[in-house]
């Protein structure tokens, strides 16, 4: 579960990491158009006051063949996000992480720092992209002329990924599909079915009520 929160987190922020020009020139290995094509999709997200986004989550481990299908709405504005699936609710206001498991009827809320922050905060995860990976150029879908797909290798060798593969609508800039692909042959995709952007959301969209949620067990680690 926690590697498909972190698929989802990376679609939001998908154009942060693209934003300094700084990534092509450090590194060799990182295609100018493919850099230019993420900075488009960034400058949509970066613009907008706030994006509701509607997904389609795949899960496949193919070691043992078993999968799985959700689907999910995610919220985000500025650094803060909430994201409802069918299987969990994850909200981040900025400081505190709370993640309710439908399933056990648990809520765990946590103050991600450092190397934490990065696997729940947009900014901090799409920043590792500036200094750990190799961005390809970019494919165009066979299927599909106006989707063009970009592939992301890191460049650490104990990386828990081997690759992610950006799927974009070069028409809309926007990301439609993004898939982490696991050393371990778990792969996770996430679909992008609706997006919207520069909505106004309420304080409460990114807040846990907890009050909501009497009979569950409360994991504090803050």
């Amino acid at each position: 579960m926690r590697n498909l929160f972190i698929t989802l987190v990376l679609f939001v922020s998908l154009g942060v990491a693209a934003q300094s020009s700084r990534l092509g020139e450090a590194q060799g290995s990182v295609n100018k158009e493919s850099l230019d094509l993420l900075n488009k999709v960034s400058a949509i997200y970066n613009k907008s006051t706030g994006t509701q986004i509607e997904l389609k989550i795949k899960f496949l481990d193919n070691r043992t063949g078993l999968g799985a299908d959700a689907t999910g709405t995610l919220k985000t504005a500025g650094r803060k996000f909430a994201l409802t699936t069918t299987f969990a609710t994850m909200i981040y206001d900025g400081t505190s992480l709370t993640v309710y498991d439908k399933k056990s009827n648990e809520i765990t809320i946590s103050s991600p720092t450092g190397d934490e922050a990065a696997s729940v905060d947009p900014t901090a995860i799409m920043s590792m992209f500036k200094e750990g990976y190799k961005i390809s150029a970019p494919e165009k879908d066979p299927s599909n002329s106006d989707l063009t797909v970009i592939k992301l290798y890191p460049e650490d060798r104990q990386a828990d990924a081997s690759m992610i593969e950006v799927t974009i609508n070069t028409t809309t800039n926007t990301p439609v599909k993004i898939a982490t692909y696991g050393k371990n042959g778990v792969e996770n995709s996430v679909e992008l079915t609706k997006v919207e952007v520069n909505k106004q959301f309420p304080d409460e969209t990114f807040e846990f009520d907890l009050k909501k949620h009497k009979s569950a067990i409360l994991v504090d680690l803050r």
